[in-house]
């Protein structure tokens, strides 16, 4: 059926009509205008016009000539083939080329190599279904590519590095016929020719459930460990944290696993290696060779004989040690070879892990809502992205109001129990009571200090010797001496102005590093003017044993151990096992930074606080008012396509954290190309940015973090080397996986059948040809043509109205 279309829904109607309008208007308007020529003169002059009229409103509607015809065509087949080095293992015995008995290397043809089954398979099957199918090619390993030509199937090799069944799955809408895009419906069959041994994260039966075509799974390859003349001894498994605590003793288990060699002993041994990556490293993987460790860069750290069994299932062997350097550190179980292994490359196996100081985590108590509780939660604890934290302050309620920043933390009131106590670093106690704390409570944190934790008590009405810390055993550990409230005068508080005077030992401290100048000292006086002094301070005896005094208050004078009278310390610690213990009796460091900020004017706040706790947690070193970016992953090893989430510290050029840069990660990958990660700011966490990357390729990635804060730009100095992927990860399983075969073609409605026995497959498949009604428009105002036309009738209408004198 032929029918005449306009362009965007206009009908015939709206056509005739707009004909009829132009020219009935232009008629008129060229009848009262050209009133003085003659008959013929105004008729030819008023048809070019009409002419010209009909040309336009033609190329505006663009009429068509529609009409549908009926046309056939091939549907299509789809062979994706498994490319994985697995493919080229040969189930009589090994890989593809190992020596035989008498010295000289067996060639592909003499070992039925897995890969040679699939070309053989597919070149039989491709001249019985040419003549009715569109044929397909798919390589894949761990990514898929379209070859379109099946005959290529002949120069395929065997050298992937892992295999991704979902790679060839997802890739099948995309199978090109030329230039054109094959739909799915148009497709009859897929047949997936693989070994089945899958190991990338993905799962290839949820893919091939909603691939929407029958996916016949050709199995390739039998189950080698029932071959009685098969031996072998792999690596099988390695278990260690992801994050590792540097110098902390850490364990990792590997899993041997042994075929045939029962009785036999073999020698396990555990290495490491700390180099980045070299540029030879990164020249390897370029070529699509697997990353390895440099020999010259392994270092032995444990080793172990074993003595195989003849179960099903690995034996563990268990390694414990202590890492000595921050960063990522490659860990390699090995087995040395037997002499009548069949495969080797499965004797070795690595894993990447990364090391890294232990971080420090703040627990804050405070007994009321004071004013230096909103300064160090607000103000401090939550800018210093470095810090993890748990600040908890007693409302009216008499309940416990929290505020932290460590996720899945499930503290609901003060920790009771060694563990929870154990997970903390510094411990803040401030205007709170003794009692609030059970003897066995102080006891824990006092075991927790020994052990190399920090802890520091606040001035306040209730704290100190106010708060009858004296002879608990919090207060044993404290570097003053506390007395109990009838010994100190006044209520346990002085109640004057004064700004701490540092001490020698002060102004050397770390506490003090870079605001020294803030503060008078034995020296002299303070060098920069303008720091508000403190309200007061809580008072205390004198020195305790063993105690370092850092700043005193100049107003109040104590005795001392000698004899004499001596200023009273203000900020002062002892060491207390591993541990520190200290004591700030100040009111209050909020004036420090309150009125500072008010004022436009430069503060120590900030660093006093971080440097202080810095030194009770032993990771001494100055806090720096600068803008900066610090970056992590949060492990080294990922398995292919796996979720690798990039995090980033950003600071403002005050040194807090801040939520208002702009910050990207680039991932370099294995072939020197790049990908780009963007990074979000993570709500509640000022200065903390997230993102995430899923990598394309195997081998080692080199991940940049930057950063654009206010008018600065800065680059995280962290070098971020990853492993996405193992060497020899393909030789982890080489037995036939039926099972994942088997499920892949019964979610997707085809069938499964090994390749020995899976030619009944071809002849089962529906031969006949796709119908279709295929809608063909003709256009009937080509727009070159018809514009010309115009351009014509325009032309011709001008030179007669110029030959008749005409305007």
């Amino acid at each position: 059926m032929t029918e005449l279309v306009l362009a965007q829904g206009y009908t015939l109607t709206h056509l005739t009509l707009t004909v009829f309008l132009g020219w009935a208007i232009t008629s008129l308007f060229y009848w009262r205008t050209f009133t003085s020529l003659t008959r013929k003169r105004f008729i030819t002059i008023l048809f070019l016009r009409l002419l010209a009229i009909a040309v336009v409103i033609m190329l505006l509607f663009r009429p068509m000539l529609q009409y549908t015809h009926e046309q056939t065509q091939k549907k299509s087949i789809v062979f994706a083939v498994d490319t994985s080095s697995s493919m080229g293992i040969s189930d009589s015995a090994g890989p593809a080329n190992v020596p035989t008995s008498d010295g000289e290397e067996q060639t592909p043809a003499r070992m039925e190599i897995r890969l040679n089954q699939v070309k053989e398979k597919i070149t039989n099957w491709s001249e019985k279904l040419k003549k009715d199918f569109l044929l397909h090619l798919i390589d894949f390993s761990d990514k898929a590519v379209n070859l379109q030509d099946v005959a290529l199937v002949a120069g395929l090799n065997a050298n992937g590095t892992s295999t991704s069944l979902s790679s060839a799955i997802t890739a099948i809408p995309a199978v090109m016929d030329g230039k054109k895009k094959v739909p799915t419906k148009e497709i009859e069959a897929v047949f997936l020719f693989s070994d089945g041994q899958h190991n990338t994260v993905r799962k290839p039966e949820e893919d091939a459930k909603v691939a929407g075509v029958p996916i016949y799974a050709i199995g390739v390859g039998t189950g080698l460990k029932s071959n009685s003349s098969f031996r072998d001894v792999q690596v099988s498994d390695i278990r260690i944290p992801e994050r590792i605590t540097l110098k902390n003793r850490t364990r990792i288990t590997a899993g041997i696993d042994a075929v045939g060699l029962e009785g036999r002993t073999v020698k396990v041994i555990l290495e490491e290696d700390t180099s980045m990556a070299t540029e030879p490293q990164r020249k390897q993987e370029r070529e699509r060779e697997p990353p390895t460790a440099s020999a010259d860069a392994r270092r032995k750290i444990g080793e172990q004989n074993l003595l195989l069994d003849a179960l099903d299932g690995a034996q563990d062997v268990m390694f414990e040690f202590k890492p000595e350097k921050v960063g990522r550190t490659l860990y390699i179980v090995r087995v040395e070879p037997l002499g009548d292994e069949a495969i080797k490359e499965n004797n070795e196996r690595q894993t990447a892990a990364m090391v890294v100081e232990p971080g420090i985590r703040v627990f804050y108590i405070e007994g009321t809502q004071r004013a230096e509780y909103g300064a160090i939660t607000e103000r401090f604890l939550s800018k210093d992205p470095d810090l993890e934290f748990c600040a908890m302050v007693r409302n009216r309620s008499n309940m416990f109001e929290r505020r932290t920043n460590i996720e899945d933390l499930q503290l609901k009131g003060l920790p009771s129990d060694q563990e929870t106590i154990d997970s903390f670093d510094v411990f803040l106690i401030g205007d709170i009571h003794s009692s609030f704390f059970k003897p066995e409570i102080q006891e824990m944190i006092v075991k927790r200090v020994n052990a190399g934790a920090g802890l520091a008590m606040l001035g306040g009405y209730n704290s100190l010797a106010p708060g009858a810390y004296a002879n608990t055993p919090i207060g044993k550990i404290l570097p003053v001496m506390l007395g109990n409230p009838p010994d100190i005068p006044e209520a346990g508080q002085f109640s004057e102005q004064f700004m701490p005077k540092l001490t020698p030992d002060g102004v050397r401290s770390s506490i003090f590093a870079n605001i020294g100048d803030f503060f008078p000292s034995t020296l002299g006086n303070a060098k920069k003017e303008g720091l508000m002094p403190l309200a007061g301070c809580t008072r205390v005896l004198a020195p305790a044993a063993g105690a370092t005094v850092l700043a005193t208050c100049p107003n109040v004078m104590v005795p001392s151990a000698g004899g004499g009278d001596i200023e009273m310390p203000v900020l002062a610690y002892r060491p207390v096992g591993e541990g520190k213990a200290a004591v700030f009796t100040g009111d209050t460091t909020r004036r420090w930074q309150q009125v500072a900020k008010a004022l436009n004017q430069d503060s120590p706040f900030m660093q006093f606080w971080g440097q202080f706790i810095r030194f009770l947690a032993s990771r001494e070193g100055a806090v720096l008012k600068e803008a900066g970016v610090s970056a992590a992953v949060n492990k080294a090893y990922f398995e292919p396509q796996e979720t690798i989430m990039v995090t980033a510290t950003v600071k403002n050029a005050e040194g807090e954290g801040t939520e208002k840069a702009a910050v990207q990660g680039i991932a370099i990958r294995p072939d020197g190309d790049e990908d780009k990660i963007k990074l979000e700011p993570v709500a509640g966490t000022p200065g903390r940015y997230i993102g995430n990357y899923e990598p394309s390729a195997i081998g080692q990635h080199e991940i940049k973090v930057s950063a654009k804060v206010d008018a600065l730009s800065l680059d995280a100095p962290e070098k971020i080397i990853i492993d996405v992927g193992r060497p020899n990860m393909e030789f982890d399983r080489l037995d036939l996986n039926e099972d994942l075969m088997t499920k892949i073609a019964d979610v997707s409605g085809g069938r499964y059948a090994h390749i020995t026995t899976a030619d009944f497959i071809i002849d089962q498949l529906n031969r006949e040809v796709m119908k279709r009604q295929v809608v063909v428009q003709v256009p009937l105002a080509p727009p070159f043509y018809f514009w010309l036309i115009f351009v014509v009738l325009l032309t011709c209408e001008w030179v007669l109205r110029r030959k008749y004198r005409l305007r």
